[in-house]
């Protein structure tokens, strides 16, 4: 078992400069879709490609947004070594989608209280994970960047 864990997420944008994120519960902040890649089914565990971790970001997605919603095709975004509430190490891959069609519900309502679309202008202003508040900056920049 590796020493860090390796995460993948989405930025899901809209159209008015917003992600979308989850309050997690148990860490009271928001975080972005995501979780765990399960490095047993890579073709190289110690270094998954950005294909096998967008998909494991889409799927992750998916099983906390609802099965009903459809996402663009990911742009890989970047990665971020942190460390999680645990004391684990972590390196979190983030890939920037959004949704194509369907309504985002809580389908996970053990672990997420609940989800919005937070402005990106003002992301520090809200409770957010480790990894976001790290990418924060270099998310409003590549957001104002591409004009998204």
């Amino acid at each position: 078992m590796p020493s860090r864990l390796i995460l993948a997420g989405c930025l899901i944008m809209n159209d008015k400069r917003e992600v979308l994120l989850l309050y997690r519960r148990d860490h009271d902040y928001y975080e972005t879709p995501g979780g765990k890649v399960p490095l047993d089914k890579c073709k190289n565990p110690k270094a998954p490609s950005i294909e096998e971790l967008g998909k494991s970001a889409i799927r992750e997605a998916i099983e906390e947004l609802g099965s009903d919603i459809k996402l663009a095709e990911p742009e890989y975004f970047g990665k971020i070594d942190f460390t999680i509430p645990d004391g684990r190490e972590a390196t979190a891959n983030k890939f920037i989608t959004r949704i194509l069609s369907g309504k985002p519900r809580v389908n996970e309502p053990d672990i997420f209280s609940k989800f919005d679309y937070l402005p990106l202008e003002s992301l520090d202003d809200y409770p957010i994970s480790p990894d976001l508040r790290l990418l924060a900056s270099k998310i409003k920049k590549y957001v104002k960047k591409n004009k998204l």
